[in-house]
């Protein structure tokens, strides 16, 4: 790790003159909750006294969706010998970890679902953060909110490993509360628009985990949703002035902060395979009375005591 001991002294000024650490920033797609993460990270370090341009230099990119491209981007990243790489999200986390694992270069994820199943533990460079969700809490959030609730349905990209996990697991949730389930796969962010169209008629709320396609195509789901007048739940806050009318899970800026500090501790000196990974915590959960009054949706008195914060008049509101 003498490349790392470096870096420390020079964040110290020990070495005035040494070069900037390069940290290769990388995820699947651009979204919000996933740029928010990124910009998480980079604050994270900017407070811990890294300036981009002066002694950290980034290279940030996006796959736009393709695993090609992101095996793509973790060759280049290892031809450029990076000092540290960052990967967000499930599959960008697993391109780099094929490419980086028998190397001495550290990995750290994020808004990684399941780094076990994903099959990103066990290499002594690799560690970070995982945004695993409560997918039972969000479909009993979803009865008490909707109480004639039958019938959900969700999209999903079986090709993401973290949305076909959280797939499996909505399975097993719904059988258990009663609600029967209508899957609808869609393997890129075209198809999405169509997988939404298909559940017009079928169902009685939509739910969509973190899949990041769905996310890259999210304003497709939220005109179907409205057209169809169908309350919706997308399990990422930061799409709530996007349409959605009840978001829930992790401030993904907060995730980023949280990632952050890994990648401080192995700046400071400390190997990847000293720091477990880490899950994040504080769920949250926002309703969109703006897009309830367009739909005709009433949020009861007792569902409104559920949530961390409402949005009215286009404008966030945290409950004390």
């Amino acid at each position: 790790m003498k490349r790392l001991l470096l870096a420390a002294l020079a964040l110290l000024g020990v070495f005035g003159g040494a070069k900037p650490i390069v940290i290769g920033i990388t995820q699947i797609v651009d979204h919000p909750a996933l740029n928010a993460c990124r910009d998480g990270i980079i604050e994270a370090l900017r407070r811990a006294g890294y300036i981009e341009g002066e002694n950290v230099q980034y290279i940030i990119t996006n796959a736009q969706g393709d695993f090609s491209v992101a095996m793509a981007i973790a060759q280049d990243f290892l031809a450029r010998r990076v000092d540290l790489v960052v990967s967000i999200t499930t599959p960008s986390s697993q391109a780099i970890v094929q490419v980086f694992k028998d190397t001495n270069i550290p990995v750290v994820f994020s808004a990684v679902t399941d780094p076990v199943g994903a099959g990103l533990t066990g290499y002594p460079n690799v560690t970070g953060a995982s945004d695993m969700i409560d997918v039972r809490a969000d479909l009993e959030l979803l009865l008490k909110v909707i109480p004639s609730l039958k019938r959900l349905g969700q999209i999903y990209n079986p090709g993401e490993a973290n949305s076909a996990i959280l797939t499996e697991m909505t399975k097993k949730a719904a059988a258990e509360l009663g609600i029967s389930l209508i899957v609808v796969p869609a393997e890129g962010t075209a198809a999405v628009p169509l997988a939404a169209q298909s559940l017009l008629g079928r169902v009685d709320a939509i739910y969509c985990t973190t899949d990041n396609t769905v996310a890259a195509a999210l304003d497709a789901v939220v005109d179907v949703a409205k057209k169809g007048k169908i309350p919706f739940l997308f399990a990422d806050p930061t799409s709530l002035e996007r349409g959605v009318l009840i978001c829930t899970g992790f401030d993904y800026f907060d995730h980023g902060l949280l990632t952050g500090e890994i990648v401080l501790k192995i700046l400071q000196g400390t190997s990847p395979k000293d720091i477990p990974f880490v899950r994040q915590a504080g769920t949250q959960v926002w309703f969109n009375l703006d897009v309830a009054e367009e739909i005709g949706f009433v949020f009861s008195a007792e569902a409104k005591k559920l949530a961390t914060g409402l949005l009215f008049g286009g404008e966030r509101f945290v409950k004390e």
